[in-house]
Parts: structure tokens; C-alpha cells; sequence
């Protein structure tokens, strides 16, 4: 008995749970969405409730699977499970494209905040530059290893905090009803367009939810605590969320907020001077760029992985003497120097949201892979009864709804070029089963033994 308890004492408990939870979820990300969600209006609250009840299925759907069947390699694993290599090998992509299409945000967001003291960056061209030049910077440090570029994330994500939550709960003192209400639907498009329109950008804010599902060895009573404290961490991030825009939108005039390209900066500015906005905005500099580096390596692991399974060429898992994918890096900071050159626009702001709502599109297919994933292996595991399986059902439609309507809200161009990607790993997957064929593995699965 005592064995069992102290080893039960080391292992987290809702509380603890939920706090990991929602530090995942609030990234740094969130520095430009006051901006975007200001041109929808303030009509963008609803499309926050629809967000964060499609979120909350995901989550759950997600947690469930880790649960039932844990596997290294999280949704894209599901995937392959339930529908087999080519979909594991297309969800792959288009995950590992959302991580570094979401990296490119995170520059843009930096840059916008860095124009707030050099003006000149609000130039296209040199806004481009300067966002290609501090990749390449990180990507050398990122060559160092993940413990020289993880030793700043604590800071960075402090930072983050400092800014978010200050603005967020200091701000209702300052707070304009009027201001607030000014335009409920800027977008000239019907309210219920809109309302999809905000809640496929208010997901950005929440991508990563099924990297808050920590393993079943390091919690307390899983099957209870990772639903619950998956639930609170999302409602937590949420507040958080929710309440910073909303306030941003009550303190800086909507002609002036639906340019800006630091949004937290001009908060403070309105709050306490000048001085407060240049100390928001240097604060926001450092969280977005500082974090930079820990998501260039993260966002390699995923095709490394790949590699490794013989889905994605093998110098995505060739590593340096620090054990890095240079190879990789290398390759997907090229890929991320041509969307920030595609994407570059005067307004920073408009290129922040096309560049997000890019990372959700591609996010979104391998999500809604996932979430069919949880029946077909309940199913397959003899799972199929009770009010369980019925309220992980009604989870998987929900998801399954606000994914479709995210998909249409992320813009024609989003869709378009969504598909075009989508086809492309089509033939693609040629030569991934020509690789298994080589290695002697069985590609064509009508011929089974028994």
C-alpha cells in the first residue's frame, strides 16, 4: 500500500492537469488576434462561444484516444490506425505543414510588434526581410540543441503571460461600453457569415489542444482527471482569451485597431502613455520571437517521425552531432522564407490572418481524421456500448460540425490552396509505396495472410 501511494503522490491531479493544460494552449499567437477579430466586429463573440464548444469536443475526443489507445505520434497515429498508411501519410503532411505555417505567424506577429519602434517595418518588402533575416537566426540557434533553445522558453512564456493577462484584467478599468459597440459586423458579409469567419480565426488561439493531453503514466485516475482538467485548462485559456480581445476592442478605437499591427502595445499606450506601450510591445517582441527557436524544432519532429516510418524522405531524420534535423530545418525554413514572401502585404495585420488561417486549413483535415478515428477503433476494440461510447458519438459529431463550418469561415483562398496540398500528397504517396516496397514491407492490402 505505501508503494502504491507514493508512487500515485508524484503523479499530477486535476489541478496540476489543468494548469498544464492551459499554459499549452495560451501561445504566443494571440498577440494579433484583437486585430483580425476587431475588422469582424464585435459579432466575433459568437463566433468565440462556437470556437470554444468545438474545442472542448476535439479535446475531449482526443483525450478519449490517448486513453483507449496510446501511440507515439498523437492524432496523425490515430489516423493511420483507423484508415490506414496513405491517410496517416496525408494527415503527416498536412500536420506538419500547420506547424510551420503556424511558426510563419509567429514571426509576422514579432515583426508587427517591432514596427511599433521601427515604422519602416510596416513596408512590405523590408517587414519580409527582417522576418527571413531573424528566421535564419533561429534556425541557428535552433542547431544548437533543444536545451540551448528551451533554456529561454520559461522567460518568453512570462512574458507572454505579463502582457495577456495584465492587459486582459487591467484593462476592464478603462473599458468603453460605446467604444465597445461600435461596429457589430465589419465585414459587409451576413452575420452568420461572419460569425464562421471569426471562429476559424479565433482557432488559431487554440491550435496545439491535443498536445495538452499528457500521458495516462503521469496522471492521477486518467479516465476522470484528463477529461475534467481538459475542460477547465480549455475554459481557462478561454477567459483569457476572450477577455483581452474583448477589452482591447472597448480601449482602442476600431478605425485605429483594425490596422494595427501591435494591438497589446496600443492597449497599454491608451492606458497608461507611451511609455506602458513601449514596454507591452518589447514584452510581446520577446514571446514571439523568443519561443521561435523551441517551435523550429519542435515542428522537425513530426517528419522525423515520418522518416522514420518510411513515409517522408530520409534526410528529414538525418541529425547534427547535437541530435537535430539540420537537414530539415534548413528545408522547411526555405518553405517558410517563400510563404512569408507570398504572403507579405502592407498591412501586417491582413497578412498575419492569411497566413493563420492557412495553418488552421491544414490543421483542420488531419483533426477531422482524428475525430472519426475514436468510433472505427472503439468499434474495433469492442467498445461500442454504453452512454460512454453515445456521449463520445455526440462529441465526434460536434467536433465534426464546428470543423466543417472552420473549414469554410478560413476563405476561398485557404480552401483552395488546402485542396490543391491535399491532391498533391495523392501522387506523392508513389514514392512512399515504392520505399515500402523496396524494404520488402506488403503495399497493397487485398491479400491477407491467414
Amino acid at each position: 500500500m505505501g508503494s502504491v501511494s507514493s508512487g500515485s503522490a508524484h503523479k499530477m491531479g486535476v489541478v496540476a492537469l489543468t494548469l498544464v493544460t492551459a499554459s499549452n494552449m495560451m501561445g504566443s499567437g494571440v498577440f494579433m488576434l484583437p486585430t483580425n477579430l476587431a475588422g469582424v466586429g464585435y459579432i466575433s463573440l459568437w463566433g468565440w462561444v462556437l470556437t470554444i464548444v468545438g474545442v472542448i469536443a476535439l479535446a475531449l475526443v482526443f483525450a478519449k484516444t490517448s486513453l483507449i489507445t496510446p501511440r507515439t505520434g498523437g492524432i496523425v497515429a490515430y489516423a493511420s490506425d483507423a484508415f490506414g498508411p496513405f491517410i496517416g501519410f496525408q494527415t503527416t503532411v498536412c500536420y506538419w505543414i500547420s506547424a510551420w505555417v503556424g511558426n510563419v505567424a509567429l514571426l509576422v506577429a514579432g515583426v508587427g510588434y517591432l514596427s511599433y519602434f521601427f515604422p519602416e517595418l510596416k513596408n512590405p518588402m523590408y517587414s519580409s526581410i527582417a522576418a527571413i533575416v531573424i528566421l535564419w537566426a533561429f534556425v541557428v540557434l535552433a542547431s544548437f540543441g533543444a536545451r540551448t533553445a528551451s533554456r529561454a522558453q520559461s522567460f518568453t512564456a512570462s512574458c507572454m503571460l505579463l502582457v495577456v493577462l495584465g492587459v486582459g484584467a487591467v484593462g476592464w478599468f478603462w473599458f468603453d461600453p460605446h467604444m465597445f459597440t461600435e461596429v457589430y459586423n465589419g465585414t459587409g458579409r451576413s452575420d452568420s457569415s461572419a460569425i464562421i469567419s471569426a471562429a476559424s480565426i479565433a482557432l488559431w488561439g487554440f491550435l496545439g489542444v491535443e498536445s495538452a493531453v499528457v500521458s495516462t503514466g503521469q496522471v492521477d485516475n486518467p479516465e476522470k482527471t484528463v477529461p475534467k482538467a481538459t475542460v477547465y485548462g480549455l475554459l481557462i485559456a478561454s477567459v483569457c482569451y476572450v477577455g483581452s480581445c474583448s477589452v482591447i476592442m472597448g480601449l482602442v478605437p476600431h478605425s485605429e485597431l483594425v490596422n494595427s499591427a501591435a494591438p497589446f502595445a496600443d492597449a497599454a499606450r491608451y492606458m497608461f502613455g507611451k511609455t506602458a506601450g513601449n514596454i507591452a510591445s518589447a514584452l510581446s517582441i520577446i514571446a514571439c520571437f523568443g519561443s521561435i527557436s523551441g517551435w523550429l524544432i519542435l515542428q522537425s519532429e513530426g517528419p522525423r517521425a515520418g522518416a522514420q516510418q518510411g513515409l517522408f524522405p530520409q534526410f528529414f531524420a538525418d541529425t547534427n552531432k547535437r541530435d537535430v534535423p539540420m537537414k530539415s530545418l534548413i528545408f522547411t525554413g526555405v518553405l517558410m522564407s517563400l510563404v512569408l514572401m507570398m504572403t507579405a502585404s502592407p498591412n501586417l495585420a491582413k497578412q498575419f490572418e492569411v497566413v493563420i488561417l492557412m495553418s488552421v486549413f491544414a490543421s483542420l483535415l488531419p483533426y477531422m481524421y482524428a475525430l472519426i478515428s475514436l468510433p472505427i477503433i472503439m468499434v474495433s476494440k469492442k467498445l461500442n456500448r454504453g452512454r460512454s461510447f453515445m456521449f463520445y458519438c455526440v462529441m465526434v459529431v460536434i467536433g465534426m460540425i464546428y470543423s466543417i463550418f472552420a473549414l469554410l469561415g478560413s476563405g476561398t483562398d485557404s480552401m483552395f490552396w488546402g485542396v490543391v496540398m491535399m491532391m498533391v500528397t495523392i501522387p506523392l504517396f508513389c514514392f512512399v509505396a515504392a520505399g515500402r516496397s523496396k524494404k520488402g514491407e506488403r503495399v497493397l492490402y487485398l491479400d491477407k495472410k491467414v
